[in-house]
């Protein structure tokens, strides 16, 4: 037994370069009970979506869960869809901690937004083991981080829930915000796997782009037209002068 919601075992770690790095180390050695919960309270070389990088300080939640996808039932074409309804349990976890001035939400693919700023962000990844098909599921959340320390490319675009004048001491607690979220994703796996529409009803709710102006990057040429929402699939709406287009995949550019 563990402290945690949904998790079999623990890893927690005071410094590592990436909690999903070592999350992929030990489902490789395949001897940690999945669940796996990898923790650190400080990731060296943290990463976010492509290329980009994330910064975080003690004050950052940053953990990786582990799952075999058979044991919830998450059929191929489910992963895809796991950053999204990850995204549901984080927003559900933090969304009373946040002013209601400030809308916190999802910006597709993977970004938790609050007031117009990265507040966290999901990375889920494929694993091929030698027992099987694994995914990751890597959440970084700025709950008490100090974004004055943080590099400027990163202050310009990111929020804390530090931040918020509504959030006590004791609700920022880290511990209990790992349990929440952990909580959410024992709730929000099961009914991934079996396409229960009103995930996806909750995803597109959350959608911080729906009606809004957008350029996506997507390799060979830049897609600007306006959100038209998240649609069940986890498929990012765009209306375009010449329709509306179905994307899985690409960058949303962001303004700065």
């Amino acid at each position: 037994m563990t402290p945690w919601p949904l998790v079999r075992s623990v890893e927690d770690r005071e410094e590592v370069d990436s909690t999903s790095d070592l999350a992929r180390a030990l489902l490789l050695d395949g001897r940690s009970p999945l669940p796996l919960l990898v923790r650190a309270r400080r990731q060296t070389k943290g990463r976010g979506q492509g290329a980009n990088a994330w910064w975080s300080d003690p004050g950052s939640l940053t953990f990786t869960l582990a799952v075999d996808p058979s044991a919830f039932s998450l059929k191929i074409q489910h992963h895809s869809r796991l950053a999204l309804a990850a995204a549901v349990a984080v927003v559900g976890a933090v969304a009373k901690h946040v002013s209601p001035k400030r809308a916190v939400g999802i910006r597709w693919p993977n970004d938790i937004e609050s007031g117009g700023r990265k507040l966290g962000g999901i990375l889920p990844e494929r694993v091929e083991t030698p027992h099987g098909v694994r995914l990751l599921i890597g959440i970084g959340l700025n709950v008490r981080t100090s974004l004055d320390q943080a590099p400027p490319e990163v202050r310009a675009l990111a929020a804390s829930l530090a931040e918020d004048a509504s959030a006590s001491a004791e609700g920022l607690d880290l511990e209990r915000i790992l349990g929440a979220i952990l909580a959410g994703l024992a709730s929000v796996l099961p009914r991934l796997a079996e396409d229960d529409p009103s995930l996806a009803e909750q995803w597109a709710a959350l959608d911080l782009l729906l009606g809004r102006a957008v350029r996506v990057d997507l390799g060979p040429r830049i897609l600007t037209g306006v959100g038209a929402g998240i649609d069940p699939e986890g498929a990012l709406l765009v209306a375009t002068h010449r329709g509306t287009e179905r994307l899985f995949g690409g960058r949303v550019l962001r303004d700065v």
